[in-house]
């Protein structure tokens, strides 16, 4: 039987046989090959535990081995700029190469576009996203063919007429710089989204439509007398864009790349609606031709755009709404055009000084102190009469949304009890305890005696509603009546 090796002669075999002995201490002692032995890396500080066969292979620290093996795989910068010439020649890099996932900017040597790629993307031969858009756009068989910038705007007039093209087309998915005609807001937009049929984002973000206020204005002429709710919130606990609440009838006007993904939403709008009797009409425009109504009834669906045009298909729609809430349209063509002139305006996107003087007639007590972007988009503001300063939604604002401390306060006011309710109400729920001090509130505390002990302390208002009494009472009393 072969003698067992003995720690030493493991530790002189393994620096005659491993490279890297003298970079390992072995932290454990050797029990023989079959038992694995502690092993500290003195050059990384690395710890692991393997076979001692596998150390008299030669094996070292496998941290050590693992950046070895990355640093063999990893290019120099002149390596890379030298596989990059031969590869990619038209891109430029204006960083230095450090690993090839790492991002670097790049130009394009042939029309100086400016982008961010992984390093590897480019040894792999990824170049210019402008150059590509452009031969794709040639080399698709003539499916679509390439637009020139005349007659993308010619078709964007026709699509959107209030927006205007200034930068230059490149295909339907490459972004360009586009103004609108109404607010004077400059953007970056996809060219294929506008000829869908979007707009502008600040006008988006008003917070209403132009088809929306339309159709509001013209039911209250034309039902002077009734009342014609704005975005009413409470009749079904979500908000309906119009409601006349003595015809039962509410109307949800929307263009369809909005709703779209919303349709569950509309849906439970309309549930609720039934369960209230509530007629609901929902009206999508810029719909499909192909797709089927989302609703079986009272869904009116329109492939075009009602909010331009000629508005005839608007005027059309807002007499047969009339007609559904029992009015009659007998609105002249100087009628027609007053409607649309307060719908355009109050559809457009609302300057700060603007926004500032509606809030200022709502809520006088309320002043911004951030910027204001939209009526969507968080404002600080300052309550003048407590101090709160929060972040508000202009939208909630100018629908009544006021303080909530000052809101808080004022219904605790309306609902707290006058000190003679309070000394009525104690002398019935707890008959052996007078009120000494002034009521404030149920969880405020109040001076009071016992009428049994004369005992006197400071309990909160509500414990003596609840028939509460001073600690120790029980035995206190007790020994009274003894």
């Amino acid at each position: 039987m072969p003698k067992k090796k003995t720690h030493s002669e493991f530790l002189a075999d393994l620096g005659r046989l491993n490279a890297h002995a003298d970079d390992l201490e072995i932290e454990s002692e050797y029990q023989g090959s079959k038992a694995p032995v502690d092993v500290r890396c003195l050059r990384c500080g690395h710890k692991w535990m393997t076979m001692p066969g596998t150390l008299l292979q030669g094996c070292g620290c496998p941290r050590c081995g693992e950046k070895q093996l990355r640093r063999k795989k990893t290019y120099t910068n002149e390596k890379f700029l030298e596989k990059l010439a031969k590869i990619n020649p038209e891109a430029e890099p204006l960083m230095e190469y450090t690993k090839g996932s790492s991002y670097i900017d790049v130009r394009c040597k042939r029309c100086g576009t400016i982008w961010s790629s992984k390093g590897y993307n480019l040894l792999q031969g990824k170049g210019c996203p402008h150059c590509g858009a452009i031969r794709g756009a040639r080399n698709n068989q003539g499916k679509t063919g390439v637009k020139t910038r005349e007659q993308f705007s010619a078709e964007l007039a026709e699509a959107s007429p209030d927006i205007e093209v200034l930068g230059d087309y490149v295909n339907v998915h490459t972004k360009i710089k586009v103004r609108c005609h109404v607010c004077g807001h400059v953007w970056s937009a996809v060219p294929g989204a506008l000829l869908r049929g979007h707009g502008c984002p600040r006008c988006a973000r008003s917070g209403t439509s132009f088809m929306e206020q339309f159709l509001l204005y013209a039911l209250r002429q034309a039902l002077a007398g009734e009342t014609v709710l704005s975005r009413d919130k409470t009749t079904i606990g979500m908000e309906l864009d119009i409601l006349i609440p003595s015809k039962r009838l509410a109307v949800e006007p929307g263009v369809w790349f909005l709703h779209k993904r919303n349709v569950k939403r509309d849906g439970e709008k309309r549930r609720r609606c039934h369960e209230a009797d509530i007629r609901l009409v929902t009206i999508y425009d810029q719909f499909p031709q192909d797709m089927e109504s989302p609703f079986d009834d009272d869904c009116l669906t329109y492939p075009f755009d009602l909010n331009s045009g000629d508005r005839s298909a608007l005027r059309d729609l807002a007499i047969g709404l009339i007609k559904d809430a029992g009015g009659i349209c007998e609105f002249s063509a100087d009628d027609w055009a007053r409607i649309e002139e307060i719908a355009t305006e109050e559809s457009r996107a609302q300057s700060p000084d603007q926004f500032v003087e509606r809030l200022h007639a709502i809520h006088p007590n309320i002043e911004v102190v951030g910027k204001y972007v939209n009526v969507n988009t968080r404002v600080r503001v300052r309550c003048n009469v407590c101090g709160r300063v929060w972040d508000a939604l202009p939208a909630s604002l100018l629908a009544g949304d006021g303080c909530r401390t000052c809101g808080t306060k004022r219904a605790h006011d309306q609902l707290r009890k006058s000190q003679d309710d309070f000394i009525e109400q104690v002398r019935e729920a707890n008959p052996d305890i007078e009120v000494l001090g002034e009521y404030v509130s149920r969880h405020g505390k109040v001076h009071a005696r016992c009428r049994v002990c004369g005992h006197e302390w400071d309990p909160v208002a509500a414990s003596l509603l609840r028939g509460s009494n001073h600690k120790g009472w029980k035995g206190i009393h007790g020994k009274l009546k003894l």
